[in-house]
This record gives C-alpha cells, structure tokens and sequence, in this order.
C-alpha cells in the first residue's frame, strides 16, 4: 500500500493499493440537498474539459488541469482554502476547498464520467495541531482510481505533505466513514466559531451516516462537553474507544474531563494509555512540550520537543518550539540557531514571520529588549 512517488504537477500519480478491499460506490447521482451533490453546470463544465481525453488516465489529468487551471483560462480555478469545510456545490461556486472538499469535489466529478472512484486516506501523514482552545487531530484524504492489476491512481490535493511525511500509505475509506469525517469536520469547525447548536447537528450527521465512526462519537462527546453536558461527553467517549481502542483523541478528552471533574486516579489511567497510543506521534510530543513550557516545567518540555524533532527533524513549528525553550533556558545563541533553521524549513511565504523573532532576540542580546 506505499505510494511511488506522484506525478502530473504533483497532484495525480501512481500508487500500489494491493490487499485493499472494499466494494465499488453506487454511481447515482445524489440529491440536492447532499453535500456531495454535483450540480448540473458542474456536470458539463468537467464533460466539456474531458472530452478529449482518451481513456481514464488522460481523462483524470484533463480534469485536474481543467479544476486548477485559472477561470480566464477556461478552468475551475480552484484554490486551497482550510478556513472551513465546504459542501460540493459550494466548492464549485466559490472556486475555493480544503482537503476533505476537493477530494468530495474530485470525486463527485469522476463518478460524473462514469469514472469509478473510492474516498482514501493517508494513514501516516495524520496528526495533532491546535486551533485556539481545541487540539484536532488531522487525518488527511485523497481520491483512488482502480487500474488493475497491480497500480492505481492516487488524487493527492495537499502535496506539501508529501515533503514533510515522504512516501505515505494509502487505505480505502468506505463511503460512509468518508462523510462520517466530512460532518465531523464541520461540526469541530461550528465548535471552534462558538455555535453549539450547528456544532451539535453537524456533529449528528456525522453518526447518521456512520455510527461506528469513533472520530464522530468524539466530536459529539466534545461538543457535549462543551454545552455543559459532562455526563454524555463521558459517554461519547467511552464509545468512541470501545469502537477504535488505538484513537488516541478520545482517551486524552477523557483523561482531561476526568481531571476536570477531580478524578485524577482515573485520568492519570487514560493518561498512561495515551502515552501508549500516541508515543510515535510527534505532534501529540509537541503538544505535551507546549504543555509542559506553559506550565514552565522546562525539563519536560525540553524532552517532548527532542522527542518530536527525533520523528520529524524538520518541521518548522517543533523547531521553533525548541527554540522557544532555548529561549525559556536563557540559551540565546540557541534559540536563535533554533529560529534560523525553522525559517530554513518553512513555506517560502511565511518565512518573514520568523525575523521579528529574531530581531527581539538580537535585541535581547543587546540589551535593548527584555524578556
């Protein structure tokens, strides 16, 4: 199931998906009140950049040529925008879709050709990050054509993280755990803006159409917490476990609800079987040393970001969190050694937000500027 790497612009390749089985999707159309609902003006806009392609694999690039390319080029346009989870017929009005739309777009488009196409996921490319309050944990998605015998077509709409994970592994996603993940999404994006009750609803969708997804029985749990409702967030999560033991999502929010409500021998519990579950996660380390520089146990987080930057070396944000608890040491040279190389690693377009960290430490040095 390891993927070759990509082509076709970074976006379509090849990939081995032997021993991945699962039934092929229906192929009618939805209605128009689904999500995935691929409207008619879509419908002719992807036959029309299609037509010319002859067979699957030169169909497949003429579409995702068409879906980049710009609109005063006589494409789509489209532009990837994480700022919220967009149904199909929004992504196409908009010209804009995170990873989980683009795929439903893609895909949507694909079966609009007769083209059989299956909802995959990156195992390995998975990981934590915090958004204001909530720490989220990412799965990453993409699209799968079947070319038999032995290679299939992999969809890939977030390529920098095949730079930062390397070659990945791919595994099927039923349909319905596929949009057990699209809702779940929405409902922590709700979460996240304060509305609790499109939270909630999104949140039901979720195990309306998968209710042994544990992902959705999280969410709610968060979502219940949220409202006030500890008692059923326990219950949500306890689901949640019983249906996938190895999600360690789940088992931290239990371990925090636990200690919230001053059970601490049963959280330290979910705490060891976290630690268990998550130790080869480098975010979930990364979290832990944020943790621990908060609560200025910097012999703790010293050792979680060492451990992080083991996995991943060269991720900017662990970098600059180590340069952070340099920082806390009184390591000046160190922390701006640390910031110098997480600007090396990161995304050319962000790079500038790295040398006000620097001037303040250089000012530090200087004395000009204090801690």
């Amino acid at each position: 199931m390891m993927l070759r790497p990509l082509m076709v612009a970074g976006i379509l390749g090849l990939g081995s998906s032997a021993g991945a089985q699962s039934a092929y999707p229906s192929l009618a159309a939805p209605a128009k009140t689904d999500p995935f609902y691929l409207p008619p003006e879509a419908h002719t806009f992807v036959a029309q950049i299609t037509a010319s392609g002859q067979g699957t694999h030169e169909k497949l690039q003429a579409l995702l040529r068409g879906i980049f390319r710009s609109r005063e080029e006589g494409g789509l346009g489209m532009a990837y925008d994480n700022s919220r989870t967009r149904t199909v017929v929004e992504a196409w009005a908009e010209g804009k879709a995170n990873c989980l739309s683009l795929t439903a777009f893609y895909v949507a488009a694909c079966r609009s050709l007769g083209i059989r196409e299956e909802y995959a996921e990156a195992v390995n490319t998975n990981h934590w990050r915090k958004v204001g309050a909530i720490v989220q944990y990412e799965r990453h998605v993409v699209a799968l054509t079947a070319m038999p015998p032995a290679n299939d077509l992999i969809a890939d709409f977030v390529p920098e993280l095949r730079k930062r994970f390397g070659t990945y592994m791919v595994v099927i996603l039923p349909e319905a755990r596929f949009h057990a993940l699209f809702f779940s999404n929405r409902a922590v994006e709700a979460l996240t803006d304060g509305d609790l009750d499109a939270a909630l609803a999104q949140a039901q969708l979720s195990l309306d159409a998968d209710p042994k997804s544990s992902v959705g029985w999280n969410v709610l749990g968060v979502v219940r917490k949220t409202m006030g409702d500890a008692g059923e967030a326990e219950k949500c999560y306890l689901k949640a476990i019983e249906l996938d033991p190895r999600d360690g999502a789940p088992i931290g929010n239990m371990e925090a609800l636990l200690r919230d409500a001053g059970r601490d021998e049963e959280a330290q519990g979910y705490r060891d079987r976290g630690e268990q579950v998550r130790k080869k996660d480098p975010y979930y380390h990364a979290y832990l040393a944020e943790e621990a520089l908060v609560n200025r146990d910097l012999d703790e987080a010293r050792a979680r970001i060492r451990t992080a930057l083991r996995i991943l070396p060269r991720e900017p944000d662990f970098l600059l969190l180590s340069a952070r608890v340099k920082l806390e040491e009184g390591d000046l040279e160190g922390a701006v050694k640390g910031i110098k190389e997480a600007k090396k690693w990161a995304d050319p377009s962000e790079r500038n937000r790295y040398d006000g960290k620097l001037a303040y430490i250089e000012g530090m040095k200087s004395g000009k500027t204090h801690p």
